[in-house]
């Protein structure tokens, strides 16, 4: 079970390695503040869990929803 979450984690920072100021303004934002990628990183296992999306997929979704 480590496995899988370690590796998800992993999938989800790789994706958001890609957000910055200029394709996605409110997750970059969201980013920047203090615990923001903490809260960002719950939202998108959240999101992979109810939804059955990949990391990569949630952003453009969490991008709208910001």
């Amino acid at each position: 079970m480590e496995n899988i979450e370690k590796q998800l984690r992993t999938e989800i920072r790789t994706a958001l390695q890609n957000v910055n100021e200029t394709n996605c303004p409110n997750l970059y934002k969201r980013l920047s503040q203090k615990g923001g990628y903490l809260q960002v990183e719950e939202m998108i296992i959240n999101m992979v869990i109810n939804d059955h999306i990949t990391p990569s997929s949630c952003i453009p979704q969490l991008e709208s929803e910001l």
